[in-house]
C-alpha cells in the first residue's frame, strides 16, 4: 500500500510566458503536516490549487494516493479545503454548514447528524450547532469551516492561509488547536502561508518556495539552524547576512572577511560550504553583548556604537554599527534596556560556530 498521499513530479505551471511553478518535485507522506511557505507570488497557492484540481498543471504529474490526477475534477479527489475567507453559508446554521457536503452526496440523514456531531466535537464546537455564522467569533467561524472540511473524512486537507483574517492572539491560539486536531485525526495537512512563525509552529516539514521553485524543504528546526541559501536565511527568522570572502589565518584557522569592510571573523573548522562560501548568516540571538570581561575564547569581538533600539517586551533589538555601512543586529533581554542606549559604545562577541556559511 502506498504511504505517500501526495506526489508532485516535475510539476510546472505557466500563464502565457509567465512561469509560475517551475518543475517542482515533492512527496508528502500520510499523516504529515506540511507547510508551503514563501512570499507573495512564489507559486505556493498555485501549487495548492493544482493539487486541489482547480488548475491543471502545464507539465508534470500530480498523484494522490498513487493515482494520477490528470482530468480528475476536485470533487472526485477526496480532499478537504479550508480557505482564507472560510466561505460559510450565512443562511445556514453551524450544523447545516458542516453537513452540507454530505447532504450533496446523498448521505442518509442519521449518518449526517452523527458525522456532524463528531466533526464539531473534534474542533471543540459542541453546543453551537444551532448558531449562524454571524453569531460566531472569528475563531469559531474558522473552526466551523475546518469541521465542514473534515466531516466527509478526506485523506488530505488543503488549507490556504486560513488564519490570516484573525487577530494576533487568536492566530497564536489557533496554531496550537490546528496542530492538535491534525494529530488527533491523523490526516495529511498541506498548509499554505507567508507567515514563517505559523509554518515553524505547526509543521512537521516546511517547504520554502521562491520564484516558482522549492529552495529548501526540511524540518522547521533544520531550516532555521542550517539554511541553504541567503534567501532562506533571510526569510526564516531574523538574520545578519553579509557577502563574504575567505582567507587563511594563523594556526591553520580560517577566516571570512565581510566584503567592503576591514572586519575579519574566525569560523568553525567543521563549517560546510567553506570552499564555495559567498555569504554568511549570523542570527541576532547569537550576537552577545559583552562588557570588559571578554575572555580569550571569544574569538570574534567587535567594538561598535548602538544606532537603534526597539523594545519588544521580553527582548530588545539592537542595531550596532561596527564599521562604515556595516550594521549588526543583536537580541538581548529587555532587562538591560537601561544600560543600552542609542549612541553608547558597546562590544559584541560572536562565536565561530554561530557563523553559518552560505554558497548562494
Amino acid at each position: 500500500m502506498n504511504d505517500i498521499d501526495i506526489e508532485l513530479i516535475c510539476v510546472r505551471k505557466t500563464y502565457g510566458n509567465n512561469l509560475v511553478v517551475n518543475d517542482i518535485n515533492l512527496a508528502i507522506p500520510k499523516g504529515e503536516f506540511v507547510s508551503l511557505l514563501g512570499p507573495s507570488g512564489c507559486g505556493k497557492t498555485t501549487t495548492l490549487n493544482m493539487i486541489a484540481g482547480f488548475q491543471e498543471p502545464t507539465g508534470g504529474e500530480i498523484r494522490i494516493r498513487g493515482r494520477n490526477q490528470a482530468g480528475v475534477p476536485p470533487e472526485k479527489r477526496n480532499i478537504g479545503l479550508v480557505f482564507q475567507n472560510y466561505a460559510l453559508f450565512p443562511h445556514m446554521t453551524v450544523a447545516e454548514n458542516v453537513g452540507f457536503g454530505l447532504k450533496m452526496k446523498g448521505t442518509p440523514r442519521a449518518e449526517i447528524e452523527q458525522t456532524v456531531r463528531t466533526a464539531l466535537k473534534s474542533v471543540h464546537l459542541e453546543g453551537l450547532e444551532a448558531r449562524y455564522p454571524k453569531e460566531l467569533s472569528g475563531g469559531q467561524q474558522q473552526r466551523t469551516a475546518l469541521a465542514r472540511a473534515i466531516a466527509p473524512r478526506p485523506s488530505v486537507l488543503l488549507l490556504d492561509e486560513p488564519l490570516s483574517n484573525l487577530d494576533l492572539k487568536l492566530r497564536e491560539a489557533m496554531r496550537v488547536e490546528l496542530k492538535e486536531i491534525q494529530q488527533q485525526l491523523g490526516m495529511t495537512f498541506v498548509y499554505v502561508t507567508h507567515d514563517q512563525e505559523e509554518a515553524m509552529a505547526m509543521s512537521d516539514r516546511v517547504v520554502v518556495m521562491s520564484g516558482g521553485v522549492i529552495t529548501q524543504e526540511d524540518k522547521p528546526e533544520h531550516i532555521y539552524n542550517a539554511p541553504r541559501t541567503s534567501f532562506v536565511a533571510d526569510f526564516i527568522g531574523k538574520s545578519n547576512i553579509f557577502a563574504v570572502s575567505l582567507r587563511p589565518a594563523a594556526d591553520d584557522r580560517q577566516e571570512i572577511v565581510i566584503n567592503g569592510s576591514s572586519i575579519a571573523l574566525a569560523i568553525a573548522a567543521d563549517q560546510p560550504k567553506v570552499a564555495t562560501a559567498k555569504f554568511c548568516c549570523i542570527r541576532p540571538e547569537d550576537v552577545r553583548v559583552v562588557g570588559n570581561d571578554v575572555s580569550a575564547k571569544d574569538a570574534n569581538v567587535l567594538d561598535g556604537t548602538i544606532c537603534k533600539t526597539v523594545n519588544l517586551g521580553a527582548h530588545l533589538d539592537l542595531w550596532i554599527a561596527v564599521d562604515r555601512d556595516i550594521m549588526i543586529k543583536a537580541l538581548v533581554r529587555s532587562s538591560r534596556s537601561n544600560q543600552l542606549k542609542v549612541g553608547n559604545p558597546v562590544s559584541i562577541s560572536i562565536a565561530p560556530a554561530a557563523i553559518r556559511l552560505l554558497a548562494e
